[in-house]
C-alpha cells in the first residue's frame, strides 16, 4: 500500500488538504506531533523539519523506533515536504511526562556536509547538470532540471579537493545562471527563478496575520562601474585631474544605475583575468545593482494557512501576487518558508521578494577557457 492510501485510511476523507503532520519511518506512521516547524527554502539546504511530541508515558515505544540516521519522509496531509534523514532524537523525562523531539534533514544534507568524491577532478567538454549528477551520484541524491537549467555547456571545470558537494554545485551553478534547490522527494532540481505561480497570493486583512515590509537603501550604490586591474593608480601622484584621467582610462563600458539611489555612491568592481570581452564584468555590474534592490525590497509576513486557495502547500520558487495596506499589489517570488504548529494553531512565515533579489551572481569560467590560454594551448599541440 502507498504512503498516500496509508495516511488517507489514517486521517479519512479530508487527508488531502490536512494539516496533519505524519513522518514515516521504518514502515511505520508516526503522527500526533504537538509542535511541528518545517523550513523549506530556495537558499536554503537542506531542508528541515524539527516535531516534538508529548507523552505521559515514558517508555513509549517511539524511544526505539526512531533513531538518527533513519531514512524519514515528511508528509503534510497527503503532501510530502521532505525525504532525508533523521538527524537527532532528543528526549526531556520528568515526573509525569515525557518530551521526545525529532529532527530531520532532507537528503542534501550529505552533499552540504560531505566532500564531493568524483573519478576525476578536472572535467571538460561537459555540462553543470552532468558534473552534479556525478556528485549527488555518491549520495543516492537524484537531480531534475527545469525547461533545460543546467545545461550550459562547460568546456573545462575542475573541483578542488577539499570542496562539498554542495560548494562545487553551487559554483556550477553561478556558472549556468541557475538556482538549485531541495524537492519534497529528496532530490534537488536545477531551475530558473520563480518558474511556476500559486493559485493565489497574500493580502493584509484575508489571509495575512502580520508583516513587516522593508525598504532599504543599505548597500546599495548609485553607480557600478567595471575597471580593468592595474597598480598604475598606486604608482602617480593623486592629484584631482591625474585620477580623473586614470579613472576614465581604467573604466570600461557603461556603468550599470540604480535610479532609486538620488545621490553619489559609486562601487568599482575589477575586471577578472581572462575576461577579455568584459562580458562578465558588465553582466556582474548589472546583477549588482538589481541584486541589491530586490533584497532591499523583502516582504516578511506570517500568514494564517499552509496552503494556497487550490489547496497546495506554499512552495519555494513560486511566484505569488502580494497586497500591501495601501492596496498595492505586486508578484513577489516565496523565497523561504516555515509550517509551524503549536499551542498557538497553525501559521505558516514567508519571506518574499521581487525575481532579482534570488538570481545567481555570474561567474567567470575557468582561466583555461579564455580565449587567449586556448590559443596557447593549440599553438602547443
Amino acid at each position: 500500500m502507498s504512503i498516500v492510501s496509508q495516511i488517507t485510511d489514517f486521517l479519512g476523507v479530508s487527508a488531502e488538504t490536512s494539516n496533519a503532520v505524519t513522518i514515516r519511518i521504518n514502515q511505520h506512521l508516526v503522527s500526533g506531533w504537538t509542535d511541528v516547524a518545517i523550513v523549506m527554502g530556495i537558499e536554503i539546504m537542506p531542508w528541515t523539519a524539527q516535531l516534538g511530541l508529548t507523552t505521559q508515558d515514558p517508555q513509549t515505544r517511539l524511544t526505539n523506533l526512531i533513531n538518527p540516521g533513519d531514512l524519514c519522509e515528511v508528509m503534510v496531509g497527503t503532501q510530502r515536504v521532505i525525504t532525508g534523514y533523521v538527524v537527532t532524537v532528543a528526549e526531556l523525562a520528568q515526573v509525569g511526562n515525557h518530551i521526545l523531539r525529532v529532527t530531520v534533514a532532507s537528503k542534501s544534507t550529505d552533499l552540504v556536509e560531505c566532500s564531493a568524491l568524483l573519478s576525476t577532478y578536472q572535467m571538460s567538454s561537459t555540462n553543470a547538470l552532468a558534473i552534479a549528477r556525478a556528485i549527488c551520484d555518491r549520495f543516492k541524491i537524484g537531480i531534475s532540471s527545469i525547461n533545460g537549467a543546467g545545461n550550459a555547456d562547460i568546456k573545462l571545470f575542475s573541483v578542488i579537493l577539499s570542496e562539498t558537494g554542495y560548494q562545487v554545485i553551487e559554483r556550477l551553478c553561478r556558472l549556468a545562471g541557475v538556482l538549485f534547490y531541495d524537492q519534497p522527494d529528496g532530490t534537488i532540481v536545477f531551475s530558473g527563478v520563480g518558474t511556476k505561480r500559486a493559485a493565489s497570493g497574500f493580502a493584509l486583512g484575508k489571509n495575512i496575520e502580520q508583516i513587516t515590509q522593508a525598504r532599504s537603501l543599505a548597500a546599495r550604490y548609485s553607480r557600478v562601474i567595471p575597471v580593468l586591474q592595474t597598480v598604475d593608480v598606486l604608482q602617480t601622484a593623486p592629484s584631482e585631474d591625474r585620477l580623473g584621467d586614470q579613472m576614465r582610462s581604467l573604466t570600461v563600458g557603461e556603468p550599470a544605475i540604480d535610479p532609486r539611489v538620488t545621490r553619489e555612491r559609486p562601487m568599482l568592481i575589477l575586471i577578472e583575468l581572462g575576461d577579455t570581452d568584459h562580458e562578465i564584468a558588465q553582466r556582474r555590474a548589472q546583477w549588482e545593482v538589481n541584486r541589491r534592490y530586490g533584497r532591499s525590497q523583502a516582504v516578511t509576513l506570517t500568514c494564517d494557512s499552509w496552503r494556497d486557495e487550490a489547496g497546495k502547500l506554499w512552495q519555494p520558487n513560486t511566484v505569488a501576487p502580494f497586497t500591501d495596506q495601501h492596496g498595492n499589489s505586486r508578484d513577489l517570488v516565496i523565497g523561504e518558508i516555515t509550517l509551524r504548529a503549536g499551542q498557538d494553531g497553525t501559521h505558516a512565515d514567508l519571506v518574499l521578494m521581487p525575481p532579482e533579489a534570488f538570481q545567481p551572481q555570474p561567474l567567470l569560467a575557468p582561466l583555461s577557457n579564455s580565449e587567449p590560454v586556448r590559443a596557447v594551448q593549440d599553438g602547443d599541440d
